[in-house]
């Protein structure tokens, strides 16, 4: 069974690693990528390849930032495609980032582009039951199209390891693009509080993005002597603070693509065994359940994320149950190994029976 795979991002990304090594392992495989350092740069790169990468492919894997590429590859083959949707552009533009109005040009154009890509997928991968059903109401898709499977990681990279805490006595972390999605001045404020009460807990932010400005003259304006800032690192340097720190952050923003996903960083904190603290969306609580795998926030007021970490603080017995509890339930229903055997009999079988017949 012949494949050929593609994507408009880094091909090293982790999303995309993962997908081009179970594909070599149950394919005959060829790939149309770049390396090249912007889109600009790699999508024409890719566009220029792929008429001479299509012919004798039984199917086609278009992964990350595919969005473009699965209406494209459509007009020129009928053959299976599987598209790694992963997240919604449009609502990433308009909703989320509000880089441009719905109803604006670019809004349509984009809007369009993705439902033209959902339609011509024979296989969409996506994580969850909500997504499933946002995007099946918003585009018309059929539900059969999809396919759900486990988010997956940089598993050599991001493990459990023996290391000091980062800050005595509590510390708690973040990691992301301060992308409006994460709701990174909601943790600010609550830093902001949890100072103002004399309390001890240290937070400790890492990455760069949107907000982040916005959070740096926040602590700045706050006085605040309980925040770290620390910019992007490598993936091996990362998981040190992932497994020095006593509880990972999620997201603390509401709204449409808020609800319907789980983030990286979730599977990072439940890989190394530490808890995670997040908003209890439709998403969290499909996979999750509060104080006993994860730890939930019901709304995004900085009071309530405040008040929250002093609750998770004060019981460590606790902590120490939802941890091993995370890292159970990663091994069991979360990890690579999972989703390489969803993909494995969710869609290569099936396309290699379709050939077969």
């Amino acid at each position: 069974m012949k494949v050929l795979f593609t994507c408009a991002d880094r091909p090293t990304m982790a999303r995309n690693t993962f997908h081009r090594k179970i594909l070599k392992k149950y394919c005959e495989y060829d790939e149309c990528v770049s390396n090249a350092k912007s889109y600009a740069k790699r999508i024409p790169s890719v566009l220029a390849c792929l008429p001479w990468k299509m012919p004798g492919k039984d199917f086609f894997f278009v992964a990350y930032m595919g969005h473009f590429l699965t209406p494209l590859l459509r007009v020129f083959t009928r053959k299976p495609i599987v598209f790694d949707f992963y997240l919604s552009l449009y609502d990433v533009m308009c909703n989320d980032r509000k880089i441009f109005k719905p109803q604006s040009f670019l809004g349509r154009f984009t809007y369009t582009m993705e439902k033209r890509a959902l339609h011509a997928a024979t296989f969409i991968i996506v994580d969850t039951d909500k997504l499933i059903e946002t995007l099946s109401k918003e585009y018309g898709v059929a539900k059969e199209k999809f396919v759900r499977i486990p988010l997956t990681i940089n598993e050599s990279a991001v493990k459990p390891i023996d290391i000091p805490r980062y800050k005595e006595p509590f510390c708690v972390l973040y990691v992301g693009s301060y992308i409006p999605l994460h709701g990174t001045p909601v943790i600010i404020e609550a830093a902001r509080i949890l100072q103002e009460k004399g309390d001890d807990t240290h937070f400790l932010l890492i990455g760069e993005g949107p907000d982040y400005a916005e959070c740096r003259k926040l602590a700045e304006t706050y006085d605040l002597t309980n925040v770290t800032f620390q910019g992007f690192m490598p993936i091996e340097e990362l998981n040190r603070y992932y497994n020095a720190c006593d509880i990972n952050l999620g997201l603390f923003n509401d709204g449409e693509r808020a609800n319907s996903v789980v983030l990286n960083k979730t599977n990072d904190a439940f890989r190394v065994g530490k808890p995670h603290l997040t908003l209890a969306t439709d998403a969290m609580k499909e996979h999750f359940k509060d104080n006993e795998n994860i730890f939930f926030v019901p709304d995004i007021s900085p009071e309530t994320l405040a008040r929250r970490i002093l609750e998770i603080k004060s019981d460590p017995q606790r902590i120490e149950r939802v941890s091993k509890n995370a890292l159970r339930l990663y091994d069991e229903k979360l990890s690579n190994a999972k989703a390489e055997a969803i993909m494995r009999t969710q869609i290569l079988d099936k396309i290699a029976e379709s050939i077969r017949k």
